[in-house]
């Protein structure tokens, strides 16, 4: 049997903007510009395109102050925590840096990164949360053993006047059901989040 060039069906998933991880950026190369000239541009040392598959970036830059709330994703690699493909056509969310850029969270304080849509596979849901700290462990993207719901936190938010938030803490093993599409590191502060439910049984704690 042949392997079929037909492009087939994929759908069903959750859709979601997202920054892509495409490495560093080398400034200075020429490129057949629209305008029929040569001109100075950027290469990408790891481009993505529409239908790529993709999984979450877990580097420690990527927090939610540092993306705009957005998830980061790089090319889907062994031990792959959430898989999804990327749907659309990738465009820079600014003007392309001027210069060499090496550093994810400069490039991420630069804007100077692409965006597609890319619709993950294994959520049956996305929210908003606020991370309070518990000192126990990093939050990692796709991680879910790290990862709690708090009930008392979020009760009392939602006893509040102002926008109901769902409150999760870190907790060092036995989470499950729930992910953060943002990176916290180990300690007390309290933060925003994006998290995805993975349509299993999800730990509450107290």
């Amino acid at each position: 049997m042949a392997v079929s060039t037909i492009a087939g069906y994929t759908g069903g998933g959750i859709k979601l903007p997202c920054i892509l991880a495409e490495g560093n950026l080398t400034y200075g190369a020429k490129i057949h510009g629209p305008d029929g000239y040569f001109d100075t541009g950027v290469t990408i040392a790891t481009p993505l395109q529409k239908n790529d598959w993709v999984t979450l970036d877990v580097d420690a830059a990527n927090t939610y102050i540092a993306t705009g709330g957005v998830p980061v994703v790089k090319p889907v690699c062994a031990g792959s925590l959430l898989v999804g493909q990327i749907i659309t056509n990738p465009d820079w969310i600014s003007s392309p840096p001027v210069a060499n850029q090496t550093v994810r969270a400069t490039i991420l304080a630069g804007k100077w990164y692409r965006v597609a849509t890319v619709e993950f596979f294994g959520l049956s849901g996305v929210a908003k949360a606020i991370l309070v700290g518990a000192s126990t462990a990093n939050v990692v993207p796709g991680v879910a053993a790290t990862l709690e719901i708090d009930t008392s936190a979020t009760n009392a938010l939602n006893d509040t006047t102002g926008p109901v938030s769902l409150s999760c803490h870190d907790c060092a093993s036995g989470g499950s059901g729930i992910i953060s599409f943002h990176y916290v590191p180990n300690g007390s502060a309290t933060v925003s989040i994006l998290v995805g439910f993975t349509g299993g049984v999800v730990v509450i704690g107290a």
